[in-house]
């Protein structure tokens, strides 16, 4: 069936790059903080080895390097983000209206995430999304399993009663994007036009503005 005429029992939304333009922030407080462990990387490194990735994947990095990160972590720095994405974050545009639009065709909505529930609940609060997905958010933290894992998404579609094969994923993380592959889900790989894009999208199909999302899903 054309993807076109795809319509999904389950849209599998990720949050962070896709829902809400959180990344910045995040990236630019975790860049802060690992400077603060001694690590010498510039914000633009930082963004490429961690966008779409865990706490683990950052653990891994300190440890490598022979560096080690403050006793309070990770619960300073999770602190630290949400003080900051409580005053500045912002949807990414045109996702409220595809949701809405989504969402009013009577297509259920969910999101699956590899950040925690509580920086779902600041984020899709602070720019008015949280009405559409309050009680449909799933972290990877409840799981045990990050992206590129498979395992959130099957969690998510388990939880809304949909098989795999009848959801649509919707990631912006070549992490997110294989994990949509090694879920067997059909994926919409969101990379606006002015950003690059990805060595590998693992079949995923390519969007480049997210007010196009229901007339790709039929709607």
């Amino acid at each position: 069936m054309p993807i076109s005429q795809l319509t999904p029992k389950l849209v599998i939304f990720d949050c962070d790059g896709v829902l809400v333009d959180s990344e910045p922030t995040f990236n630019r407080v975790l860049h802060t903080y690992l400077l603060s462990t001694g690590a010498r990387l510039s914000l633009v490194e930082c963004c490429n080895l961690f966008v779409g990735k865990s706490r683990h994947d950052v653990e891994r990095y300190v440890s490598d390097r022979g560096l080690r990160l403050p006793e309070k972590w990770p619960q300073d720095f999770y602190n630290r983000v949400l003080d900051a994405l409580r005053t500045d974050v912002t949807p990414i545009p045109g996702a409220r209206e595809a949701v809405a639009l989504i969402s009013s065709a009577g297509i259920p909505l969910c999101v699956a995430s590899n950040g925690l529930l509580a920086k779902m609940h600041v984020t899709l609060a602070q720019t008015g999304l949280l009405s559409w997905f309050e009680g449909k958010m799933y972290s990877a933290y409840d799981v045990g399993a990050s992206k590129p894992a498979p395992d959130v998404f099957l969690h998510a579609a388990e939880m809304n009663g949909v098989a795999p094969e009848n959801c649509v994923v919707v990631e912006d993380s070549v992490s997110g994007f294989e994990a949509a592959f090694n879920a067997a889900m059909t994926c919409f790989a969101y990379v606006p036009k002015t950003a690059l894009k990805p060595d590998d999208l693992f079949g995923a199909r390519r969007l480049t503005d997210m007010a196009d999302l229901p007339k790709l899903l039929g709607l």
